[in-house]
């Protein structure tokens, strides 16, 4: 039988949010945390069986009937409309992938909990896209939407600067290792955002210009060029101020965490996903005073690298 194999990086998205759709510079960060894709031929002809498991077992199982793809979804439940689309969008771009003829096992299997918020959509838009040898960021749009910087950091093993420009994508590796990332750390927050209410409300509420969008762009080069944490903290606040007063809604900082001595700041969408902590505390002394407020999901910057 044959086998289709393939696997995508992981993202956290470290400055830049919501206005890299407007084309400010985004840092973004691809995780040694991803997924897994294995396409498997079989003869349950017209029929795909899905299966999706994550580090700590399966967590969505499904069948597809490539024959119904454009019926009525209502009564599927949310993965399986997504599923829905992407298969349908996919044969828009890459017609035949998955022929009515055949039958086909796909597995999936995320290095994560998908409610981490660490790239469960676009890892799987990015193998898919890979296995069919279509285009990623068109067949993101065709579904998902957003950016595009996730499909970058699933495709890339280093840093890099993200941008839209003219509406396509322009990608810049960077060599971005701090001196100082023992003292940088992620904290999951327990509250997985959804993307497109995050645009929507981005959308809606926004207050920027251009000249907030440049001050983004050289804050995300100027994380890289950090020569200490003081100075990567005082980019880091700047930057919480600026999307603060752009979103109309409080720092994490002032909400969460106003008795840590460190700099917090919100990574992607606003409300939920991951924190970036910056603090001379130790990764004990941290983690101690997380867990003591619910928190429990922390990486130092180091384990998350892609070495």
């Amino acid at each position: 039988m044959q086998k289709n194999k393939q696997y995508s990086n992981g993202k956290l998205l470290i400055s830049g949010e919501y206005l890299v759709l407007k084309g400010a510079k985004a840092l973004a960060l691809p995780v040694n945390k991803g997924q897994s894709l294995q396409i498997t031929q079989n003869a349950n002809k017209g029929i795909i069986n899905w299966q999706a498991w994550h580090e700590k077992g399966k967590w969505f199982e499904t069948t597809i009937h490539l024959s119904q793809l454009s019926g009525n979804h209502g009564a599927l439940c949310e993965e399986e409309r997504n599923l829905a689309l992407i298969i349908k969008s996919m044969n828009t771009l890459c017609p035949g992938f998955f022929d009515k003829q055949k039958g086909y096992m796909v597995k999936t299997e995320l290095d994560f909990l998908p409610e981490h918020g660490l790239g469960s959509s676009s890892t799987l838009i990015n193998n898919l896209s890979k296995a069919a040898g279509c285009d990623a960021y068109k067949l993101l749009s065709l579904t998902f939407g957003g950016s595009g910087y996730d499909i970058a950091c699933a495709q890339h093993n280093n840093p890099l600067i993200f941008r839209l420009e003219n509406g396509k994508e322009n990608i810049k590796e960077q060599d971005f290792n701090p001196a100082f990332a023992e003292n940088i750390f992620f904290a999951y927050l327990g509250k997985k955002q959804k993307s497109g209410k995050s645009i929507e409300y981005f959308n809606k509420n926004a207050v920027y210009s251009s000249d907030i969008i440049e001050q983004i762009s050289n804050i995300s080069e100027d994380l890289i060029k950090a020569e200490d944490l003081v100075q990567f903290n005082d980019l880091i606040d700047r930057h919480e101020r600026i999307m603060s007063e752009v979103l109309q809604i409080e720092p994490v900082k002032n909400l969460l965490f106003s008795d840590l001595n460190a700099s917090v700041k919100s990574l992607g969408a606003w409300g939920g996903d991951f924190v970036m902590i910056c603090t001379e505390l130790k990764k004990a002394e941290l983690t101690n005073y997380l867990n003591k407020k619910g928190y429990y999901t922390v990486y130092p910057f180091n384990d998350l690298l892609i070495k």
